[in-house]
């Protein structure tokens, strides 16, 4: 069958890509020039986190020169291209680069002078530079986000020939080009501004505090927490991956990082090599949503909402407890419904003497986090965290950063935030052309009418759109585009304006374990040896709560800690057990292993304890309650015949011995 072919080959070559990576792995001197070049561009931005950027489309501009620079000469053009040196072409496309970024510096008060008015120049830089974001994109995040990119600017062009509501009069090349060039709201956009302001930093923030150490600290400490206990290596998966993946950001990344530990030892103790891979897969996902670093949409949605990012963080707390929680409540009905076991004490890190050698990795965290809080700059806060992690790595000589170990990790940092560039660049070209054509209006108007101006129909549709989307767009190109077409329509169907973008936020997020594409499920299943599509499902299951969360977000404003206290009083604690039960149902698994009725009832228990009524909490709560009692009931009498027929086969073997 040539599909299931195609497929297969598909997969594997996603499984390489995100186990390897796609960027070239210099040597020698020109290995040398390119990390040298990558760690000043890393200074460079903590530099102005801490001494303030120049005028921000100046700055935008360079942060994409540099970036763009390091884009073209690491990632190929082609699968076959050279992986040791760049190509021809990779030297012409950083030449005409370099020739964009210094026309705006050279002529920027030309330029603002005759805004609105462009010369022939303009239109031929403004052209060059389209073709260079989506030549990026095309290189790092593929072909969907190009394909979307494209349509727009056909849009933009074409909008005489649009049907309906979607008809507008139609702009030139000599309009389109120099608006995307030259204004800050084209490509040196939100977007990029978000990028060159917060996200290279923290991406930098991560690779330092990886170097220090803290992700062996974190490693030994979640298996010190949990190894012991039944499930312990998955539920230390899940420790770890939020670790790590608060401060990375990325899910992919994430994968990479821990679950080469992780799924390999959980296979080790009894786990299906598809449950390890989609423990990872899920754990993983959840760190673009889990403060004080989550992924970088989370800043975008900070930008695009006008609001000090600490708004987000907190927001974002107890949506990210619910979900880690549930994935370990998924975890250990799972393993109980195995026998599968801790690991022996021997085996395990000591507690204590992990936290005494390594309790300091927490101090740069904690500053980020009391930083943002009292309302400091994301920017100027992260510069802090990294000076405090290079210098807490000196308080064990293993871990010390030295001058070639603070630009390997800035060096590292930077290329790691390439892709995300790339993505905020060629989301910039989409908001441009939503920006020109007044076409966020008309798309809320469709949404508004398909939807009947209601609000219950439209969310639906706005998660469909949002999943479909992340099969082939990273998490934060997606947020920006819907966050531009969708979030005004449900702000205008009565979405709390907040709510309505993390609704958008967090189907991003899930969408990479979202099957049948999900970049971290293949990740995950090329580190397992397990079926990609199986593993994508599997994921799905255990972070089952992701896809009900949204929707409590929207209606339910104590879920992100806007509510009175007496309010969040009962809405918490009920929410959290409605996450472990709801864990219980999918798995199948409570004191025993369930009948099917009882699985139904604790479904529906479980749905009803979240929904923040306290009626429906009552009924929710009486229903997994009942299950219980039965189930223990159960399980009692169960143990009981157990007892008694052991004791009748004690009594047979003694009466036949005694008969002999």
């Amino acid at each position: 069958m040539p599909f299931k072919r195609y497929m297969e080959r598909l997969s594997q070559a996603k499984i390489k890509e995100a186990l390897e990576g796609k960027h070239r792995k210099f040597d020698g001197y020109l290995g040398m020039a390119v990390t040298g070049f990558a760690a000043f561009v890393g200074f460079y931005h903590l530099y102005t986190a801490y001494f303030g950027p120049p005028v921000a489309i100046l700055f935008r501009n360079i942060h994409w020169m540099m970036a763009a620079s390091l884009l073209f000469l690491l990632f190929p053009a082609r699968i076959r291209s050279p992986r040791h040196r760049p190509e021809l072409w990779d030297l012409v496309c950083v030449a005409i680069t370099l020739v964009i970024a210094i026309n705006v510096w050279m002529n920027w008060e030309a330029i603002a002078n005759r805004a609105g008015a462009p010369i022939q120049s303009d239109i031929i830089l403004g052209l060059l530079l389209v073709l260079m974001v989506v030549e990026a994109a095309r290189r790092t995040v593929g072909w969907p986000i190009i394909i979307v990119s494209v349509l727009f600017l056909f849009y933009a062009y074409y909008g005489q020939l649009m049907p309906g509501i979607l008809l507008h009069r139609g702009y030139s090349i000599e309009r389109i080009f120099p608006y995307l060039y030259l204004t800050d709201a084209g490509v040196f956009g939100i977007p990029l501004g978000v990028s060159s302001r917060f996200i290279m930093l923290f991406i930098v923030f991560g690779a330092f505090l990886e170097r220090s150490g803290a992700g062996i600290f974190f490693r030994d400490l979640s298996l010190a927490l949990t190894g012991k206990y039944v499930g312990g290596p998955a539920k230390s998966a899940v420790l770890f991956s939020a670790f790590i993946g608060s401060i990375s950001g990325s899910s992919t990344a994430n994968v990479a990082t821990t679950g080469t530990f992780t799924i390999p030892l959980m296979k080790k103790l009894g786990y299906q090599p598809v449950f390890a891979a989609g423990v990872e897969a899920n754990a993983s996902c959840g760190g673009q949503i889990l403060p004080p670093v989550m992924g970088a949409a989370a800043f975008v949605m900070a930008e695009f909402l006008g609001v000090e990012y600490r708004v987000v963080m907190i927001a974002a707390a107890f949506p990210a407890l619910m979900y880690f929680g549930t994935s370990y409540f998924m975890i250990h009905y799972e393993a109980l419904k195995k026998g599968l076991l801790g690991m022996p004490r021997e085996d395990l890190p000591s507690l204590k003497k992990t936290l005494k050698e390594g309790f300091y990795f927490f101090t740069p965290l904690i500053m980020l986090i009391v930083l943002l809080m009292i309302g400091r700059s994301p920017g100027r806060s992260v510069f802090y965290a990294v000076i405090a992690t290079v210098v807490l790595s000196w308080f064990k000589k293993e871990n010390r950063m030295y001058i070639k170990d603070i630009i390997q990790a800035s060096a590292r940092g930077v290329i790691n935030s390439l892709e995300v560039v790339a993505a905020c660049a060629a989301a910039g070209i989409i908001i441009g052309m939503v920006t020109m054509t007044g076409l966020g209006l008309k798309f809320s108007t469709i949404i508004s009418e398909v939807s009947g101006g209601q609000l219950m129909i439209a969310l639906p549709l706005t998660m469909v759109a949002s999943l479909l989307l992340g099969m082939g767009i990273p998490t934060t190109a997606k947020y920006i585009i819907l966050a531009t077409l969708v979030a005004p329509a449900l702000v205008a169907m009565g979405a709390p304006l907040i709510s309505a973008h993390l609704f958008i936020l967090y189907f991003g997020a899930d969408a990479d374990v979202t099957p049948p594409v999900g970049l971290a499920s293949y990740a995950a299943a090329g580190i397992a040896g397990a079926d990609p599509l199986r593993t994508g499902w599997e994921a799905f299951k255990i972070g089952l709560t992701a896809y009900v969360m949204p929707f409590l977000i929207i209606y339910y404003p104590a879920i992100i800690l806007r509510a009175p206290w007496h309010e969040l009083i009962y809405v918490l604690p009920t929410c959290l057990l409605g996450s472990a039960t709801l864990a219980a149902a999918v798995r199948g698994f409570y004191l025993r292993k369930m009948p099917l009725w009882h699985r139904a009832l604790v479904l529906v228990g479980s749905i009803m304890l979240m929904d923040a009524l306290i009626w429906t909490d009552l009924v929710g709560l009486a229903l997994v309650v009942l299950i219980y009692i039965i189930e223990y009931r159960a399980t009692k009498g169960e143990r009981r015949i157990g007892e008694e027929a052991d004791t009748k086969n004690i009594q047979e073997g003694l009466a036949v011995k005694h008969s002999t």
